[in-house]
């Protein structure tokens, strides 16, 4: 078992240590944990709305987090625990990209998951900013976050994509066949030689089912993008959540194997 997306206290949205989250994955049986807080984000877009402070770590903290989960690598490897893995999660909306490739240089990261949590400013993906998706068109708006989720693929600064259809989080999914946006967001990923994560964090928000959906995951399949597990946890009784109902989604799409990455190259683990 893997599990290559959990958020600690750091991230300010989030509870547990780095030290719980790998108690949790030992009583789980997960092999494979990557600890991803979020990146800190950059100081224009905190200077533009300061509450999204409360979303990712502050920058001044980087350093303590990165000699944390190193040394909860080296204490769980010593003990016949699981690997721990150094990973982060990094915002790569439209014009942060200098920002974010700046500070993913300063560390060893082993995998670097890439994620759209903003359209113009708009965290889309805040219980307490669902009012915003009344000044949009749905289809617009799913536009616009694949073209930003392609662009953010394309930047070269991610290993894997992260929670592919976000967008869906709160239910609001345009009529119509959604698969031409799937078709040229899975060419885009194949291209730029960037994995997918399944995200079992869907299952617990409104929408209700994996991040991807399995229309998206197939698209995936069908154009050979290389997939990942995460659960998103953002506590440690979440950690390896819906584990069998992400590789059984996968399995149905036609994966017999997922990826993970150590130093930023990826090796498959059968499923």
């Amino acid at each position: 078992m893997i599990d290559l997306h959990v958020h600690t206290w750091r991230c300010r949205h989030a509870t547990g240590t780095v030290a719980e989250y790998v108690a949790a994955a030992s009583a789980r049986g997960i092999g494979t944990i990557a600890i991803t807080d979020h990146l800190p984000l950059s100081p224009e877009l905190i200077a533009r709305d300061p509450s999204v402070a409360a979303y990712a770590m502050p920058e001044a903290e980087l350093g303590a987090y990165v000699a944390e989960v190193t040394a909860a690598r080296d204490e769980a490897a010593a003990a016949g625990g699981p690997e721990v893995l150094l990973g982060v999660e990094a915002d790569l909306y439209p014009g942060n990209e200098a920002f974010a490739g700046s500070v993913l240089k300063r560390c060893a990261f082993d995998v670097v998951i890439g994620s759209v949590h903003f359209v113009d400013g708009w965290a889309f993906d805040d219980p307490d900013r669902r009012a915003g998706y009344a000044s949009w068109d749905v289809r617009e708006l799913w536009e616009r976050y694949f073209d930003d989720l392609i662009a953010a693929s394309a930047s070269g600064l991610a290993d894997v994509v992260g929670h592919a259809d976000l967008v869906k989080k709160f239910g609001c999914v345009p009529e119509g066949d959604l698969a031409p946006l799937y078709e040229a967001a899975a060419a885009a990923f194949a291209e730029a030689a960037v994995a997918v994560e399944v995200n079992t964090a869907g299952l617990r928000k409104p929408c209700a089912e994996l991040y991807p959906s399995a229309p998206f995951l197939g698209a995936l399949r069908r154009a050979g993008v290389p997939v990942t597990i995460g659960s998103d946890a953002h506590a440690p009784a979440e950690v390896g959540s819906a584990y069998g109902e992400a590789r059984a989604a996968l399995i149905e799409a036609g994966y017999s194997s997922a990826v993970v990455f150590r130093s930023r190259r990826a090796e498959e683990v059968p499923l």
